[in-house]
């Protein structure tokens, strides 16, 4: 009982928990070191506990919408990106930090986007759709795209991309569907806030397991580091409040979470495809990325629910 009573108590001080787990991993390099290489694995845990928690017939409601769908896409994996592209090449920003900008829109959303959702309340069907068929795109997206814009050729070919990507949302999916049925509907709704907190440990998992030898390039290049950190929180509040505008007219609930899923986007699976090639500066920019989407949400979860509340 007094672990229940816990994950209750971590689901409802969500925001803070997510947001102490990139200081955790900053502060506690053996533990971020310990979880790094479970990182796939808590992904898959968050993804599957999402998924368990989103009826299907709300998934249903949005696939009658093709149009709707087609436009996010269109909006996220090609109108963002160049924009982005655009603004740096007239600001004259280069380097590692103009690609880490474009980066930033060229990859997909954060596969915890859904779990994102079910914390906060937001639509964590439409975040479930728009993320599953945003990682079955991306692998014919991001590569030519970023040896266009960036001429950057990413160490990983498209089936490669396709091979990691499909490992986890089909697995993630099986194990959803095997849990759903077994539990039943009735257990995850008796249980939905124990989940939730399962998900928060699951996230700061994922956030503590990224922070790996972070500090040593803080200290290195301080300047820097401040500069890329500023810029991820801008762009990342930046297309989300540009997304959310632009989709205004389907939903507040919709268009709150188009822009979540826009502007928190998984920066860490182009880590994982250039590492092997692309200098640390631009890693920074992946690493430091993750510092806006765990913390922002101390300050966008109380506007997203007043948002959808007053509609």
């Amino acid at each position: 009982m007094m672990i229940l009573r816990g994950l209750d108590t971590v689901a409802k001080y969500a925001t803070w928990m997510l947001a102490a787990g990139v200081f955790g991993g900053i502060a506690w390099q053996p533990l971020a070191d310990f979880l790094a290489p479970w990182l796939e694995t808590l992904i898959v845990m968050n993804l599957s506990l999402s998924m368990m928690r989103i009826e299907p017939s709300a998934l249903k409601n949005y696939f009658r919408r093709p149009a709707l769908i087609a436009a996010i896409f269109i909006f996220s994996m090609g109108i963002a990106p160049l924009m982005l592209w655009g603004a740096t090449s007239a600001a004259g920003i280069d380097g590692p930090l103009g690609a880490g900008i474009v980066f930033h829109a060229l990859t997909t959303p954060i596969m915890s986007a859904p779990a994102l959702c079910v914390l906060f309340g937001l639509d964590a069907a439409l975040a479930l759709i728009i993320t599953v068929m945003s990682y079955a795109l991306v692998p014919f997206t991001l590569p030519p795209l970023a040896l266009w814009l960036l001429g950057i050729e990413l160490d990983v070919t498209v089936l490669e991309l396709m091979w990691r990507l499909g490992r986890i949302v089909g697995a993630s999916f099986l194990i959803a569907i095997i849990l759903r049925r077994l539990l039943g509907a009735d257990f995850l709704v008796r249980h939905a806030s124990r989940m939730d907190g399962i998900m928060v440990f699951g996230m700061v998992g994922v956030a503590v397991s990224l922070m790996s030898g972070l500090p040593d390039f803080a200290v290195a290049k301080p300047a820097f580091t401040a500069i890329v950190t500023a810029t991820t929180f801008g762009i990342n509040i930046g297309l989300q409040i540009f997304a959310a505008f632009l989709f205004w007219k389907v939903g507040r609930r919709a268009a709150v979470t188009i822009g979540l899923v826009t502007g928190n986007t998984n920066v860490a699976l182009v880590m994982a495809a250039v590492s092997e090639s692309a200098p640390y500066d631009l890693l920074v920019y992946f690493v430091v990325g993750q510092f806006p989407i765990y913390m922002l949400p101390l300050v966008a979860v109380p506007i997203y629910r007043r948002i959808v509340k007053s509609a």
